[in-house]
């Protein structure tokens, strides 16, 4: 490992020295790395670094002051010369460590520049964070091309095959959903949005305040978090409807077991008593008096 004040070489013939930070005035990394490849795979390096923006402007002034100082070859440019340009914050990522961000960033860098991560079989934490980065730099294509190249999706399935299946956190499903998202893998985007859409959210409960200081998973973006949201409301509208509808024509008076036998009386009872209980053990209806009793239904929990 480089030195803390040393950047941390990605591109060995890299003409840029980026100094990133997650907020101003926090810690810093540093990496060299080829300014062209970064403008061919983001497009916020490629506006930034274009003769349009003062950074643009900055690099090619200083690069060209380089080539008349005599430098034939960038390689051989120690990093103390080269250019530097500030980036300040890398999207809403969780990360627990501050100095896992320099890992982070780094394998970020790698996948812009086509060469291998640190790990080169990450976890879906890692994947998702990778995710937002890309997000936030503009670099989606190029990340999900280079995920889907390496198969980290389908490796992350495989070390999950055949063991016990434990109850995904909350969070992890939608990491996984918004790697299939901006990743561009749609079995974990119909698996993932199925189990939020039946297991409900802590975030769709009512009160909850919209967090935007949290991770981007909590807040799934293009518009799916809303889109789950109507879809989970129309399938309890639909249960809803189905249970009042029977519910209502049972105890309407009019007999619904019509074979003509003597017990068809009590064959409507019977179905009324499991049709009660039934959804009564699901949760979908609960049994209040009318005289006195006005408390308000909870919330439903049901599909967990």
């Amino acid at each position: 490992m480089p030195d803390d004040d040393d950047p941390l070489v990605i591109a060995t013939s890299g003409n840029l020295i980026l100094d990133i930070a997650q907020e101003e005035n926090g810690q810093r990394y540093s990496y060299r790395v080829d300014s062209k490849t970064l403008q061919q795979n983001s497009r916020y390096f490629e506006n930034l670094l274009s003769d349009r923006f003062r950074e643009g402007q900055q690099l090619s002034a200083a690069l060209e002051a380089l080539r008349l100082s005599g430098y034939s070859d960038i390689a051989e440019v120690s990093s103390e010369v080269l250019p530097h340009i500030e980036i300040i914050n890398v999207g809403r990522i969780a990360i627990s460590k501050t100095s896992a961000i320099q890992n982070l960033l780094a394998d970020f860098l790698r996948a812009v520049h086509g060469v291998d991560l640190a790990t080169p079989n990450p976890p879906v934490a890692n994947l998702a964070n990778l995710a937002v980065v890309a997000d936030r730099f503009d670099a989606v294509a190029c990340l999900s091309k280079y995920a889907q190249r390496r198969k980290y999706m389908q490796l992350a399935d495989v070390k999950i095959k055949g063991k016990p299946n434990p109850t995904l956190t909350e969070e992890r499903i939608r990491q996984k959903l918004l790697v299939g998202l901006l990743f561009d893998h749609p079995p974990w985007v119909t698996r993932y949005s199925k189990q939020l859409i039946m297991r409900d959210s802590v975030q769709w409960r009512p009160g909850v305040e919209e967090d935007h200081t949290k991770a981007l998973w909590w807040d799934l973006p293009q518009g799916i978090e809303d889109e789950m949201i109507q879809r989970r409301e129309y399938i309890l509208e639909t249960i809803n409807s189905l249970q009042a509808h029977f519910l209502k024509l049972y105890t309407s008076g009019e007999r619904q077991c019509k074979l003509g036998y003597d017990t068809s009386l009590q064959c409507d009872s019977f179905q009324l008593g499991e049709m009660v209980r039934f959804f009564h053990k699901i949760d979908t209806v609960r049994l209040q008096g009318k005289i006195y009793d006005n408390t308000e239904p909870t919330y439903y929990l049901g599909g967990r």
